[in-house]
């Protein structure tokens, strides 16, 4: 928290308050019974607070807070061990030594321990007041209390604050994120319509027009509107599988005589990038399809980032083979899997999946 403050003026607050209270406990220095004692609490009270001001490392900032919290208890005890009897007066510098290092705890996400470090100091100075007779050792002892407590209760309702900034901000920010990605899926979806679109267009204007302009609907025609409204299917059932070699094959094959479905199950956003698995699955089914003059074939990305390719017809052992080698061409994060084809068996059936060491 301290870090999102400026940094030159809390050195210059900081040096100017720690010169100030320098100078009233030079004060105080020749009045007190033990000298030494004195100057140690005035090097804990500077330790401490120029430790609250540097910066932590984050496997040790529990145990320098609780350090630093430690050194200011300590301070009050020395300072109060120290007093001449009857000036109750002197060595009111020392609650600066309190309040702002413990200030500094609050801020850098330590409360708990900045207000436990305010209470034991204080309870130390009251003790040391309720034991002095004079009335002004009960004035004293309440200002070493107040001013303190007060400091430090403040400085931790500014880190809540601070806090809940840091939420709020960190809260609109994901907000922004979410925005943004849903536009860039949107608008990527939008460009996979479109190019889904152009590619239809390319097969189903042809056919439209020659419709449009009255020419008899034959065997031929026919054939080329079932393959038209398979193209259309297939981008929809099957996005992440059409590319335009998958379509011209799939068209070449169907117009032979082969039954070809393309499933998408791989739950991807529209617009989002294809399952790793997809290109293999691609290149396989091209392979074979290709090479087939009748029987089905069907190829369908799954949802745990598989795909499969199943071919049902004759000859399906001689494919097994080509398919083994291409196995053996595969690189990269995916791998092909050629199920074992029984004798006189008719299906063939590989899986492409991301390899376990990735």
């Amino acid at each position: 928290m301290i870090g999102q403050l400026s940094g030159r003026v809390v050195a210059l607050a900081t040096c100017g308050i720690v010169v100030v209270v320098a100078a009233l406990a030079a004060l105080s220095l020749g009045e007190v019974r033990n000298a030494p004692v004195y100057l140690l609490a005035l090097l804990l009270g500077g330790a401490s607070v120029v430790t609250v001001l540097l910066p932590w490392s984050a496997q040790r900032s529990r145990a320098v807070a609780v350090a630093v919290a430690v050194a200011v208890v300590a301070v009050g005890l020395l300072v109060v061990a120290v007093l001449p009897d009857g000036r109750p007066g002197y060595a009111l510098w020392y609650p600066a030594f309190v309040w702002l290092p413990l200030a500094g705890l609050a801020l850098r996400g330590f409360p708990v321990l900045a207000v436990t470090g305010a209470v034991l100091s204080g309870t130390t100075t009251v003790l040391w007041a309720w034991q002095e007779p004079e009335a002004a050792a009960v004035q004293d002892g309440l200002y070493r209390v107040v001013s303190p407590t007060a400091a430090v209760v403040v400085a931790v309702g500014i880190a809540h604050l601070l806090r809940q900034y840091g939420r709020e901000v960190q809260r609109v920010h994901a907000e922004q994120l979410e925005a943004a990605r849903l536009s860039a899926g949107a608008h990527a979806a939008e460009q996979e319509r479109r190019q889904q679109l152009s590619q239809v267009e390319l097969i189903a204007v042809p056919v439209l027009r020659r419709l449009r302009d009255g020419a008899p609907v034959d065997t031929r025609l026919a054939t080329e509107c079932r393959l038209l409204e398979a193209a259309v299917r297939d981008g929809i059932r099957g996005r992440h599988l059409v590319d335009p070699v998958v379509r011209d094959s799939t068209w070449a094959a169907r117009s032979r005589g082969v039954d070809v479905t393309l499933l998408d199950d791989s739950g991807t956003e529209p617009g989002a990038e294809p399952p790793p698995v997809a290109d293999v699955v691609r290149r396989c089914l091209v392979m074979l399809l290709e090479q087939l003059e009748g029987g089905s074939v069907t190829a369908r990305l799954a949802g745990r980032g598989t795909g499969t390719v199943v071919v049902v017809g004759p000859s399906v052992a001689e494919l097994a083979g080509v398919c083994r080698r291409e196995a053996d061409r595969v690189e990269g994060p995916v791998r092909l899997v050629v199920d074992p084809v029984e004798p006189g068996g008719n299906e063939l059936v590989l899986t492409v999946e991301e390899r376990p060491d990735r």
